[in-house]
């Protein structure tokens, strides 16, 4: 007997490596031998993309969708309809996913892409009778309210908080809690570490150059002590600004703003004394047990969210966290990194990927059961 074919939708798949590219990819790993699976996405197959089927699409980049959006009137009037740049790419994956499994069908499909994912996982539902699962990558927003309002078989989301936040504005959806794991023989205090010519204490910050990671405060907040330094790794329209102002306030001995690829982050996080994040976008965040796994301290923002995936393990801040309270976070985190080590290395255990997979293959099971495929 064949096995079941489950297809993931996500329209970044082999093009980036953001965290929901990192989290497919490493489901799809360990699912891919009790299941027949495939990723249809915007690239090309790769060890960083594995199970994965191009599809061609107008991205977020198309010059069409951004010139319109950005045309006063008319741009404020596709926004209103989610049809942003963003939400354009995740409009035209689903009408080529559609094409696609016309001619491929499948046994479960895991959508992603708002509004656009929900709509054809509901299409999917209805003509092959096929369950369907959402997974929530952000944190509660329109954009998650109008997926989860086209009526999944699962909602699947990271937290506990972020999950009731939209059942709590989709009455009787299915919800279920599965939070992101991490490689744990890949992450952890034990192997190579990166050679950073920095003056010590040095503070890791990871994540897009954009102003929602506050990655500024960061600098300012380095900056407001006598000692340290700060690491940043990433890419995006910010580079240049945080650039001058690392060098303007810290200078080559205590700043680098560099890129790693995704083998590479083990030996950074070693390599660092405690982790920062300004961010608050997210619901849930990988880096976070990343840095956890390989033992580092962390300083971030106190919300719900992150209060249910850190716990105690971490100094959590007040939002809005100015670069002063940065700095006070950073005094405490390092007066107490040597302490609290090993209670955060067991915490990071309960994040393990092989965790996650064995949670989503019970999940799976357990809808294809209640939901086998009409043809």
């Amino acid at each position: 007997m064949s096995k079941p074919r489950i297809v993931f939708v996500l329209s970044g798949y082999g093009k980036v490596l953001r965290g929901a590219e990192q989290f497919v990819a490493a489901l799809a790993t360990r699912l891919s031998g009790r299941y027949d699976v495939a990723v249809l996405g915007g690239g090309p197959a790769s060890p960083d993309a594995p199970c994965s089927i191009p599809l061609r699409f107008p991205d977020r980049f198309n010059r069409l969708a951004v010139a319109a959006n950005k045309t006063p009137g008319l741009g404020h009037f596709l926004r209103l309809f989610q049809l942003d740049p963003l939400n354009w790419e995740w409009l035209f994956c689903a009408l080529a996913a559609k094409k696609w499994l016309l001619k491929n069908p499948c046994d479960l499909l895991v959508t992603e892409g708002a509004r656009w994912g929900g709509l054809l996982g509901r299409w999917a539902h209805r003509r092959f009778g096929i369950p369907v699962v959402d997974v929530a990558h952000g944190a509660p927003s329109r954009w998650e309210i109008a997926a989860a309002r086209c009526r999944p078989q699962a909602y699947v989301g990271l937290t506990r908080a972020a999950t009731d936040a939209v059942a709590a504005r989709v009455p009787g959806l299915a919800t279920h809690v599965i939070p992101i794991g991490i490689d744990l023989d890949r992450f952890s205090p034990d192997g190579p570490r990166e050679d950073l010519p920095l003056r010590r204490p040095v503070a890791l910050a990871v994540g897009a150059l954009e102003p929602l990671k506050g990655m500024d405060t960061l600098v300012r907040a380095v900056a407001a002590r006598p000692t340290g330094s700060l690491v940043i790794l990433g890419r995006g329209p910010q580079h240049d600004e945080l650039a001058a102002l690392g060098q303007t306030l810290l200078g080559p001995s205590r700043f680098l703003l560099a890129s790693a690829p995704p083998d590479a982050m083990p030996r950074w996080y070693r390599a660092a004394d405690l982790f920062l994040s300004a961010s608050a976008s997210e619901a849930f965040a990988l880096t976070f047990l990343e840095a956890l796994a390989c033992g580092l301290p962390i300083v971030t923002l106190d919300e719900e969210f992150r209060r249910e995936q850190l716990q105690t393990h971490a100094v959590l801040l007040p939002v809005p966290a100015t670069p002063g309270d940065f700095a006070r976070g950073i005094d405490t985190a390092l007066s107490t990194a040597a302490a609290t080590r090993s209670a955060r290395l067991a915490f990071s255990r309960r994040y393990d990927a092989s965790l996650m997979a064995a949670s989503y293959a019970s999940l799976f099971d357990t809808l294809l059961a209640a939901h086998p495929r009409r043809g």
